[in-house]
């Protein structure tokens, strides 16, 4: 699905710019040699980053203390 009309930037095109380390909607669009045009987009790509780190950090373990 396309993410950012003005640059044609897809979900997998997002997915790929967090996994080399981009952690904002304006690195996502520089990882692509891209700038943000009309913003309509970064709301999205942002959820979109905050998902994949969600899912990229290991869930902690709560443990009853002693």
């Amino acid at each position: 699905m396309i993410i950012c009309v003005c640059n044609r930037i897809n979900c997998r095109s997002v997915r790929e710019a967090v996994d080399s380390g981009a952690r904002s909607p304006k690195a996502v669009q520089a990882h692509h040699g891209c700038k943000i045009n009309c913003g309509k987009c970064t709301t999205t790509i942002g959820e979109m980053i905050a998902e994949q780190m969600d899912r990229a950090v290991p869930q902690m373990q709560v443990l009853a203390a002693e």
